[in-house]
C-alpha cells in the first residue's frame, strides 16, 4: 500500500522513460530474469526450468508459511488428535454418532465406510478449528494481563505462575514462525483521560515552582471538563477498528510529516565491536557483512526469524521486523511516504562517489558466496577510482540529507526521466545500501574519550555525501575493515535494526572466517557460481541540479561542524554492581543522567526515555518521564552537604523504585505521552483548541535518552565473547539547547554513553556533561562502598 502512495504521488513514477535500453537493461539486472541467460537451446530450457521451479518453490513455501500462521498455535499433530478424537466419538457415543450423521451434505455420501470416514474427517476437522479460534481467543484475553511486569521474575506470585501455565499451554508445543503470534496479541487500551492527566501533573511537579504548577492543574481541570472527553471518545472509536490506536498517527505526523533534514535529526547508528575486528581488508568484511544479511533476510522472507518472548513466554511484536530490508523513506512536498519493496534481490553499492548495483544471485540463481560478492566489491573500488563519478553524480546523496521539500522537489524535477530515473529506482528498490568508506578511523583507548570518536560520529552522518539517509539500512565498511549502520528512524526502532545487525554479526563469528593471513574470506565449498558484474548507475544533471547540489553540501558541512559528539566508555563497574546493590540497572543510570545535567545545567529539564510498547499488537515506544519529585529529591540530595550517606541511598532506592515502575507502566500501556499525542491529533482535526494540550506538546525535551538492547539473540556466547559485544550506538540532540544520550549495558563491567549536543550552543558542551557523567557513576558508587 505504502508503495502504492509513493507512486501515486511522487511525478517521478509517472514520466515517460528515455534511454529505453539502459532502462531495460537495469530492470533486466535488477529483477534477475533468468531465462534470458543462455547460449544454446538446451541452457536456456534448463534456465527457464530452474526459474519455474524456483518459483513454484516460493510459492509452496509462501503457501505453507500462510497455512502454519492462519492454525496457529495449532499443529498437525493436534488435528490428528482431533480425528482420532472425532473416531472414538463416532464409535463409542451413540448422540456424537448421530449428531455426526446430520452434518450438511453427509446424506449425500453413500453410507458405511466411507460415510464414517467423512463424518469423521469434517467433525474432527471443525474440532479442530473451533479448538484453533478457542486457543486465540483464550490467549488474547490471556495476554491482556500484564500483572507479571510488576513481579519480579524469579519470584512471581502464584497467580502469575498459573498464568504463564495457561500462556504457554495455549501457544502449544509447536515451534512458532516470525509472525505466528500477531494475530493473539492485544490491541494497545486507551487510558483513560483523567489517569493520564494526573499522571502528568505528577510528571510536571518537579518542573514548575508552585503558581506555574497550580495553572497547569488548572488547565487540565478545564481540559477534562470541556473538550477532553470528546476527544477520548474519537480515541475509544478508533481503537475499535485498528489494531493500534497510536502507531499510524506516530508514524505519520511525527516522521513523515516532518521536513527536517534526516542526518543527524532522525537517523541513528550501530557500530560494531569496540575493539576487536575481524579482518582489516574492507572488501572482505564488507562481502561477509553482505551475505549474513541477506542470509537474515531470507530466514526474515520465509518467517524463520524466532519470535522475541519475554521471560520465555510473552510474545512481543515482530510487526515492525517487515520492512527491514527494501524499504525507503520517498520525499514528497508536505509528507513523506516508505516505500516497501518485498521481493528485491540487488545491493546497492556507494565507493567513491559512484553507485554500483549487485545482484546476490549468479544468472542461474545460485547464491553467491562471501568470497564471489569479495571480488565484484574489489572490481566496483578499482573502477570507482579509475573512473571517477562527476561532482553532481558524486555528491547525490546529499539529497537525502537535505530539507525534505527541497528533496522533493528537486527529485520530481531533476530526476524524472531517462537514466537518472532508473538509476533512482534501482537504489530505491535495493534490499539495502553498501557504503564502501574510504577513510580510516579508528576507535580511540577508553581513557582518550574527549579526543572524539571519529567511527561513531562518521556512522552517524559520513561526509553528507556518501550515506543514502532515505534507506532503511545503510551498511557502512570503512577501509580499515572496521563496520556499522546508518538506520532510517520511520520504518522501525532502533531495536529491530539492532537485531538484524547483532545477528549479522553473530552469524560472521561463527562462518568460515577469515584468512590469518591475508585477510580474506575462506573459500568454502559451495556450487560454481558465475556472477553477473556489477552494473555501474548513470546520472545525468543539468547545471541548475548541480548548483543545488552544491548549496546542499554547504549546508550539510554546516549541521556536521555543528554535532558535538562524544563516546565514553565506562568500565569501572556496570551492572553487576548495580544489581548487588538491588537496584535496577536502568533506574541507576537514569539517576547518574539526571544528577550530571543537573550539575551541568544547574536546574530539571524535561528529560524523554523510550520504552517500548510491542507487547500489544504494532506496538512501537512510549515515554517514560525520568524527572520526578522522587528522582529530584535524590539529586538535590547528593549536592546536599547536609545529607548523610543513609539518607541519599533511601532516597536513592525510592527514585529508583518509582521510575522502575513508570516503565513497566509505559510498557503495560499506562504512558503518558502517546495518549496525549494522539489528543492533540484529534483536536486539530476537529479544530478545536485545547490550551492543556498545546502547553503540554510544547515544552521541548531539553534531554533525550535511550538505551540499546544486547543480546537479542541467542547465536553466541556472550560471556565468552564480550569483545565481539557491539559498542552500541547513537543519535542526535533533539533540541538546539539540548543533549542526546544512548547508553548500552555491554557487560557486567562496562555501560557506554553516546552524548551528542550541538557546538552552536552556549548551553551544552558534550565533554563536560560526560565528565558530569562520570563524576555521578563515581559519587553513586561510592554510596555503597
Amino acid at each position: 500500500m505504502a508503495e502504492a502512495r509513493a507512486m501515486a504521488r511522487s511525478d517521478v513514477y509517472n514520466r515517460p522513460r528515455r534511454n529505453s535500453d539502459y532502462a531495460s537493461n537495469m530492470y533486466t539486472y535488477t529483477n534477475n530474469n533468468l531465462w534470458q541467460t543462455g547460449k544454446s537451446r538446451v541452457e536456456i530450457v534448463t534456465n527457464m526450468a530452474r526459474v519455474v521451479s524456483l518459483g513454484v518453490n516460493s510459492r509452496i513455501r509462501r503457501t505453507k508459511t500462510a497455512i502454519v500462521n492462519a492454525v496457529f498455535p495449532s499443529t498437525t499433530f493436534t488435528w490428528y488428535t482431533s480425528l482420532g478424537t472425532a473416531c472414538v466419538l463416532r464409535q463409542y457415543v451413540p448422540q456424537a454418532s448421530e449428531w455426526m450423521d446430520k452434518l450438511p451434505y453427509m446424506t449425500l455420501v453413500p453410507e458405511g465406510l466411507a460415510r464414517d470416514a467423512a463424518s469423521v474427517f469434517v467433525s474432527g476437522t471443525l474440532l479442530w478449528l473451533a479448538g484453533i479460534q478457542g486457543s486465540r481467543v483464550g490467549l488474547r484475553l490471556l495476554l491482556r494481563y500484564k500483572g507479571f511486569l510488576y513481579e519480579p521474575a524469579k519470584r512471581p506470585s502464584w497467580q502469575t505462575l498459573s498464568w504463564l501455565f495457561l500462556v504457554r499451554l495455549l501457544e502449544g508445543f509447536g515451534k512458532p514462525m516470525t509472525y505466528s503470534f500477531q494475530r493473539v496479541l492485544p490491541t494497545l487500551p486507551v487510558p483513560s483521560l483523567r489517569d493520564t492527566c494526573r499522571r502528568y501533573l505528577e510528571s510536571a511537579r518537579p518542573l514548575l515552582d508552585d503558581a506555574e504548577y497550580d495553572r497547569m492543574c488548572r488547565l487540565a481541570e478545564e481540559f477534562q471538563a470541556n473538550e477532553g472527553p470528546g476527544f477520548q471518545r474519537w480515541l475509544k472509536v478508533k481503537s475499535w477498528f485498528v489494531s493500534n490506536y497510536v502507531s499510524d498517527w506516530w508514524e505519520r505526523f511525527v516522521y513523515l510529516r516532518s521536513r527536517e533534514s534526516l542526518m543527524i535529526n532522525s537517523n541513528y547508528y550501530i557500530m560494531d565491536a569496540y575493539a576487536w575486528s575481524p579482518t582489516s581488508q574492507q572488501t572482505a568484511r564488507a562481502a561477509n557483512m553482505i551475505s549474513m544479511m541477506m542470509l537474515y533476510k531470507r530466514k526474515l522472507d520465509r518467517c524463520e526469524i524466532e519470535p522475541l518472548l519475554l521471560q520465555g513466554t510473552v510474545p512481543l511484536c515482530m510487526a515492525q521486523h517487515e520492512r527491514t530490508f527494501g524499504t525507503t523513506r520517498i520525499p514528497c512536498l508536505e509528507e513523506d511516504v516508505i516505500q516497501h519493496v518485498h521481493n528485491t534481490k540487488h545491493i546497492a553499492i556507494l565507493s567513491h562517489g559512484a553507485f554500483y548495483v549487485i545482484s546476490i544471485f549468479d544468472p542461474k540463481g545460485v547464491r553467491l558466496s562471501p568470497r564471489d560478492i569479495e571480488m565484484q566489491l574489489d572490481w566496483i573500488i578499482k573502477d570507482s577510482i579509475t573512473n571517477s563519478a562527476e561532482f553532481a553524480a558524486a555528491h547525490l546523496p546529499v539529497m537525502t540529507a537535505a530539507d525534505r521539500d527541497v528533496w522533493a522537489t528537486f527529485r520530481d524535477e531533476h530526476m524524472g526521466e531517462g537514466v537518472t530515473r532508473a538509476s533512482l529506482e534501482a537504489i530505491e528498490r535495493a534490499a539495502f545500501v553498501v557504503v564502501l568508506d574510504d577513510s580510516s578511523p579508528s576507535n580511540p583507548s577508553y581513557e582518550k574519550w574527549q579526543e572524539g570518536n571519529p567511527v561513531a560520529k562518521s556512522l552517524l552522518h559520513g561526509n553528507g555525501s556518501n550515506r543514502w539517509f532515505d534507506k532503511s539500512l545503510t551498511l557502512v565498511v570503512f577501509a580499515n575493515g572496521k563496520a556499522g549502520v546508518n538506520c532510517e528512524h520511520t520504518w522501525a526502532d532502533a531495536p529491530v535494526a539492532a537485531h538484524c545487525f547483532e545477528s549479522a554479526m553473530a552469524a560472521e563469528f561463527a562462518g568460515a572466517g577469515y584468512d590469518d593471513e591475508t585477510g580474506r574470506n575462506k573459500a568454502v565449498p559451495q556450487p560454481k557460481t558465475n556472477p553477473k558484474p556489477p552494473l555501474r548507475l548513470r546520472f545525468e544533471f543539468t547545471p541548475e541540479a548541480e548548483e543545488i547540489i552544491k548549496r546542499e553540501v554547504l549546508i550539510a558541512r554546516t549541521a556536521i561542524d555543528d554535532l558535538d559528539h562524544r563516546l565514553f566508555l565506562h568500565d569501572d563497574y556496570s551492572k553487576g554492581f548495580m544489581k548487588k546493590c538491588k537496584l535496577s540497572p536502568d533506574g541507576w543510570l537514569q539517576m547518574v543522567l539526571q544528577l550530571a545535567y543537573f550539575r551541568d545545567k544547574g536546574c530539571f529539564h524535561q528529560t524523554y526515555e523510550a520504552s517500548m510498547t510491542r507487547l500489544y499488537r504494532d506496538g512501537r515506544t512510549e515515554t517514560v518521564r525520568p524527572v520526578t519529585v522522587e528522582s529530584a529529591d535524590f539529586v538535590r540530595a547528593m549536592d546536599d552537604e547536609n545529607s548523610s550517606k543513609e539518607e541519599r541511598v533511601a532516597l536513592l532506592r525510592k527514585a529508583v523504585t518509582h521510575h522502575v515502575q513508570l516503565f513497566k507502566d509505559a510498557m503495560a500501556g499506562k504512558g503518558i505521552d502517546r495518549h496525549l499525542f494522539c489528543l492533540y491529533v484529534v483536536s486539530n482535526w476537529r479544530k478545536i483548541n485545547s490550551p492543556f494540550l498545546n502547553e503540554v506538546l510544547s515544552v521541548p525535551w531539553s534531554l533525550s535518552t535511550s538505551q540499546t538492547p544486547v543480546q537479542q539473540t541467542a547465536l553466541f556466547d556472550l560471556k565468552n565473547n564480550l569483545n565481539k559485544i557491539s559498542a552500541g550506538g547513537g543519535f542526535g540532540p533533539v533540541t538546539d539547547d539540548g543533549y542526546g544520550v544512548s547508553y548500552i549495558i555491554s557487560s557486567d563491567s562496562l555501560v557506554s554513553f553516546h552524548v551528542t549536543s550541538k557546538v552552536s550552543s552556549d548551553k551544552t558542551d558534550s565533554t563536560r556533561f560526560v565528565n558530569n557523567i562520570k563524576q555521578a557513576m563515581a559519587d553513586m558508587k561510592a554510596l555503597f562502598e
